[in-house]
């Protein structure tokens, strides 16, 4: 399976002048003069062949995979009895009965978009093909073709290469990205939106329980729903730490020397495992040289936050540092909003060099430089080994479903 529970929040900020009133509308209470009124989406989007705007009413829409062609923008939001563009409710400022939903009830894509699709929460979609990297399994909520897809909310959506069973729906797995852990196995379930400035908001009903003590925020779900495994983080060390200095070469670490191999790398535990039986051997025999005695992987083996989590983390590989990177501004939301770990003005992930467990060779690591905006690029870490980098703490857990 490629992505599995994919949880994305996407908003782009374009702006386009819309006609003040449309060619066709779905499911209004009142009609509009000259306005044809339909019961569903497929409906309205039958049969156009110039340029036309189709308003769709709040509700639920379970249809089969919606075309939007190129000349047709479809824009959701508008209570039933809307009569101006002004009237309709971008999903991040809405509640739940204030949304245009598509689903596609873990069946099907739930749109293809030629054209414009606007102001709509996208969820259950599913699609797959057992040819890995086809463009027939990509997109299970949405395929952008040359469209437009803004101001919505995308999340719960699989792209798979096998077909949807109940055994492989996200519904199977135990945490989803963006679940709050607790020490106890607890998994709490944020919401999060997206406010009128495109930035994620998360809130939690009621707050953290009382007696419930957080670990860390999930990250990353296993796409093999058999195996239950879902990545935890840690909060965000404030301090930067060599990752080791002289430059070894760590036995029982492959070395990748390409990208494409380290972003496969799942493996943090079992490289921390082994910096941590190598590198004490290493100064023993070598009569303790430059070094720095809370070097990365020993930072992060210790880590002890909350208090008795201690032995449970692990320096990130370079595979689990990408799919931090990817939710980033999902986990960022959760530690302001819901944990208070950060503030708006003093965020957890700032610019900076975030170092990973996975090896290129003897002197470099791979690693996440975030300089530029938002988190920067993918790339090696610039010279050797002993550069100083943030560290993420990391642990995996694997529970059954309840």
């Amino acid at each position: 399976m490629k992505f599995s529970y994919i949880y994305i929040l996407l908003c782009f900020s374009v702006v386009l002048l819309y006609s003040q009133t449309p060619n066709r509308t779905v499911n209004f209470s009142s009609s509009m003069t000259g306005v044809d009124n339909f019961n569903s989406i497929s409906e309205a989007l039958s049969g156009i062949s110039s340029q036309t705007t189709i308003w769709v009413a709040v509700g639920n829409y379970e249809e089969d995979e919606l075309i939007i062609p190129s000349n047709a923008t479809v824009i959701g939001g508008f209570p039933a009895d809307a009569t101006s563009i002004n009237h309709r409710i971008y999903p991040g400022n809405s509640d739940i009965n204030q949304q245009s939903v598509l689903s596609g009830s873990y069946e099907h894509r739930v749109a293809t978009v030629y054209g414009t699709l606007d102001g709509f929460v996208i969820t259950k979609g599913y699609v797959f093909d057992s040819i890995a990297n086809s463009i027939a399994g990509a997109g299970g909520g949405v395929l952008i073709d040359g469209g437009t897809v803004m101001n919505c909310v995308i999340h719960n959506n699989v792209a798979s290469e096998i077909a949807p069973s109940p055994s492989v729906i996200p519904g199977a797995f135990v945490a989803s990205i963006g679940d709050v852990y607790c020490t106890d196995g607890t998994i709490l379930k944020p919401e999060y939106t997206l406010n009128n400035q495109g930035q994620i908001i998360a809130s939690l009903d009621g707050g953290i329980p009382s007696g419930k003590i957080v670990q860390g925020i999930v990250f990353y779900v296993d796409p093999s729903p058999t195996n239950n495994k879902f990545y935890v983080m840690a909060k965000v060390s404030n301090s930067n730490k060599l990752w080791f200095n002289p430059s070894i070469d760590i036995l029982n670490i492959p070395n990748l020397s390409t990208e494409a191999e380290a972003l496969l790398d799942f493996e943090g535990r079992a490289n921390t495992d082994s910096i941590m039986a190598y590198v004490p051997r290493w100064l023993a025999q070598n009569g303790n040289p430059w070094h720095n005695s809370d070097y990365a992987a020993k930072y992060a083996y210790n880590y002890n936050t909350p208090a008795g989590t201690q032995g449970e983390w692990h320096l990130p590989s370079s595979g689990e540092l990408y799919k931090m990177w990817e939710v980033f501004p999902q986990m960022e939301a959760c530690a302001r909003d819901v944990l208070g770990w950060t503030t708006q003005s003093s965020p957890m992930f700032s610019k900076g060099f975030y170092v990973s467990s996975t090896e290129r060779d003897a002197s470099q690591i791979w690693a996440l430089d975030t300089y530029s905006y938002p988190w920067g690029g993918w790339g090696l870490a610039e010279g050797s080994k002993s550069q100083s980098g943030i560290i993420v703490p990391v642990t995996v857990k694997s529970l059954s479903q309840n």
